[in-house]
């Protein structure tokens, strides 16, 4: 009976873990700050330490009327967009005071307009995944389009994994 409930209790802990290794350190109400919204499921930050080795990651909610968070401004934020198919790392330096919103999707990708008939009815429709960012003014609105750079995981020693 004990051992039951010590089962039933680390599922529960495990269940609200939204954490996997480290926490991304989000700037507490007195430091500098950025707001980032989310829209989409399956993306993280990914926290990393003053070496630039990947520690950990921190899903962040998506869903519609999610409440924006903070993040570190003036260094590059790391995410990656995981769903389905998808599992896309990228790139962007927020800036302090700013509001951001991130878009992550995946769809169909287009059909080649080259290719015949027949071609099109042998390939199945490919997947594709998306990752973009906006600066919104004061009211919400995008401004305008943020530079978004995809990094790939490279292992540089034997316990750092770098994005790049």
């Amino acid at each position: 009976m004990k051992s039951r409930i010590t089962i039933a209790c680390v599922f529960s802990l495990l269940a609200g873990c939204t954490t996997i290794g480290h926490p991304y350190p989000f700037p507490k109400d007195s430091e500098p700050a950025a707001d980032l919204r989310i829209q989409g499921t399956g993306v993280y930050l990914l926290t990393l330490n003053e070496k630039g080795c990947y520690t950990g990651k921190t899903s962040v909610d998506g869903s519609p009327g999610a409440v924006p968070v903070k993040v570190v401004p003036g260094s590059p934020l790391v995410i990656s967009y995981e769903q389905n198919v998808c599992m896309m790392p990228a790139t962007f330096t927020p800036q302090k005071d700013a509001h951001y919103l991130l878009i992550a999707e995946e769809g169909a990708k287009p059909s080649d307009p080259t290719s015949s008939f027949v071609g099109l009815l042998v390939h199945t429709p490919q997947r594709q995944c998306a990752v973009g960012v906006f600066e919104l003014d004061n009211e919400g609105q995008p401004l305008k389009p943020v530079k978004v750079t995809a990094v790939r995981p490279r292992q540089t020693g034997l316990t750092c994994i770098k994005f790049r």
